[in-house]
This record gives C-alpha cells, structure tokens and sequence, in this order.
C-alpha cells in the first residue's frame, strides 16, 4: 500500500430492495488529492459518503480508511443544536478553546450573535457555524456533503480557498457539490 494513501475503494456497489442505486465504484484517494463526487439528486452521493464514513454498510466491495485521526465530516445537515446559542453549540463541539476560534468567528462574522440562539439565525449564519468545525479541524481527511450550499459567494470563496490551503497541506478531501468551485479534484459521476 501506497504510505499516502487515505482512502481505498473497491467495486463497491450498494442497492436498496432489489434496486442498484449505483456498482462496481473503485477509487483511491492520497493525501493532497481531492475526490468530486457528482451526480443527480437521488444517485446516491450522500450513500457513497455515508459507506466511505463506515456509517452505510455497502452491498458488496472493499472500503478501507488509512487515516491516522479522526476524520472531519461535515454532511448536508449542519448537525448543530437549533435551541441553543452559538456559543453554547461551539462549548458542545469542543471549539471554545482551539487557538484559532476568534480568528474564525471574526472572518465568518459571528461575533455579533454569539449569544443568538441558532434557530433564530438564517440558514446561511446557521451554516457558518457548522463550518467551524472544518476551520478548525486537526484531522488529515475530510469529507464534506454540499458544503457550498446556503453561503453567500464570499464565504464560498473563503471556504474553497480554505480547502485549497488544506490539500496543499497534504491532507485528502472528498466532497459532493452542485455548486461550481475551484478545487482541482479526480471525479466519480454516480449517473
């Protein structure tokens, strides 16, 4: 095995009843290297994520994960608490303490509702919370499902550009998006 190596996929397949949602899906991904996984709504990209993820049990294949720490993921819910302020969910999340927190609240604009409870927050503010866990992940993979969505187009730029920086750093990233952004990446079109 390649020492590089995060990510290991082989003619993997998964189908609901009798139904193929997708087969034979073989893939591997290194650190520095980015995965774009493509597709409709319906042709499985949040499946595939979930079974790379060890969440989702494939029908048939090999998955294997080379990573050495916990894996950053981040999926298409935000996964944060709704009743509670932002600084409460940052206290859950562990966040409260990391050396880069305040630089990460000043640049997604968050200093001013700390004390706002998430749910009276719009989807996009709401989105910017969750994003502080990838901001401030110690992880060398990440997985992210339609992490694009529901930003305005400088934090778009800020978290594409941000990403860049992370694969330049060797660590592996695999997304899905329907939103067009610049990271050069392989590509698995599930249609």
């Amino acid at each position: 095995m390649n020492t590089d190596q995060l990510v290991s996929a082989e003619n993997i397949a998964y189908k609901i009843n009798d139904n193929k949602l997708f087969h034979n899906i073989s893939f591997f991904l290194e650190k520095g290297k980015a995965l774009h996984i493509c597709g409709s709504n319906g042709s499985g990209k949040s499946t595939l994520i979930r079974i790379i993820l060890g969440i989702t049990t494939q029908t048939k294949g090999d998955m294997n994960i080379f990573s050495e720490k916990k894996i950053c993921y981040l999926g298409h819910k935000n996964a944060i608490k709704s009743y509670l302020s932002i600084e409460d969910n940052l206290l859950i999340m562990g966040l409260t303490t990391h050396s880069n927190i305040n630089k990460y609240i000043d640049i997604l604009e968050l200093r001013d509702c700390l004390d706002v409870i998430v749910g009276n927050l719009s989807f996009g503010q709401q989105k910017k919370v969750a994003l502080l866990r990838v901001f401030l992940n110690d992880s060398d993979l990440i997985i992210l499902d339609e992490p694009f969505v529901g930003l305005d187009s400088d934090t778009q730029d800020l978290l594409n550009q941000f990403l860049i920086e992370e694969l330049n750093s060797k660590k592996g990233l695999i997304f899905t998006s329907h939103i067009k952004c610049e990271i050069n990446s392989k590509t698995i079109n599930l249609e």
